[in-house]
């Protein structure tokens, strides 16, 4: 959900250890290709991002809200509210929609009283960022317009490859198992690389856990073996659903 945050600022310039388990090589599970962007209305992902191209770290925190109309879009979609604790900070909405099998980011939005709006110059989206039904050894290409179609504004041409983690995948909110990864190659081009005549190249690394999301994304330039310019990390995150879960079975050991 910070993806979009890191390629801006790099062209500008309770933990859940019952989710995770240690010292176990894991297996791809197909039940659970389905469960890798869980958007439960009151869940509460926090992320510590570290960011080399900003000289800074900063922390952001997404909430799910809940499927919403939005007039202004004249969509219907998934609504997160995104934190930032930093100047211009702020909360904005995101909406995510599935279209052809694929998540949709709508971002670059702003509240108007309680009323979702995209500015005068339309909205950033990121088409096909991820596959609904996430699996090892999808290949597939996608464009994103971070500043909508704005003439003389920049786009960037990605192409994804996934990829199942045997090993487990840790970070400050503990230690995770049975992830996928999404290994992107980004091209920046238009607007201002084309009057440089120099694209932007990154590769960018994210981490999927099963029923929690997005836990870990790396941004490199050039490569994948290229110098680190952005480490985002998750160091917290609530589900009311997996409260819900571990409650009834607390219920359950007490009234067999």
């Amino acid at each position: 959900m910070v993806r979009e945050v890191i390629a801006l600022s790099v062209c500008v310039i309770l933990s859940v250890p019952m989710l995770g388990c240690q010292g176990k090589t894991a297996q791809f599970n197909p039940k659970l290709a389905h469960d890798f962007f869980p958007l439960a209305p009151n869940s509460v992902w926090t992320y510590r991002v570290n960011s080399k191209s900003q000289h800074k770290t900063y922390v952001v925190t997404d909430k799910a809200i809940g499927e919403k109309y939005v007039p202004s879009l004249n969509i219907t979609g998934q609504v997160v509210e995104e934190y930032y604790n930093m100047d211009r900070g702020g909360i904005r909405p995101i909406v995510y929609i599935t279209r052809n099998g694929y998540w949709t980011r709508l971002s670059g939005l702003d509240y108007s009283k309680d009323d979702i709006e995209a500015p005068a110059w339309g909205r950033s989206e990121e088409g096909a960022f991820m596959p609904a039904t996430l699996m090892p050894g999808i290949n597939w290409k996608s464009q994103i317009f971070p500043f909508g179609h704005l003439p003389g504004s920049f786009d960037i041409r990605q192409l994804h490859r996934t990829f199942f983690e045997p090993a487990d995948i840790v970070v400050p909110a503990g230690h995770f198992s049975g992830c996928m990864r999404i290994e992107t190659e980004a091209l920046y081009e238009g607007g201002s690389y084309a009057k440089i005549g120099k694209p932007l190249r990154l590769v960018y690394e994210d981490y999927y856990a099963p029923h929690v999301g997005l836990i870990k994304t790396l941004a490199l330039e050039g490569t994948a073996h290229g110098p680190e310019l952005e480490r985002v990390e998750l160091i917290r995150f609530f589900s009311p659903q997996a409260l819900a879960v571990s409650g009834a079975e607390s219920a359950q050991a007490l009234h067999p």
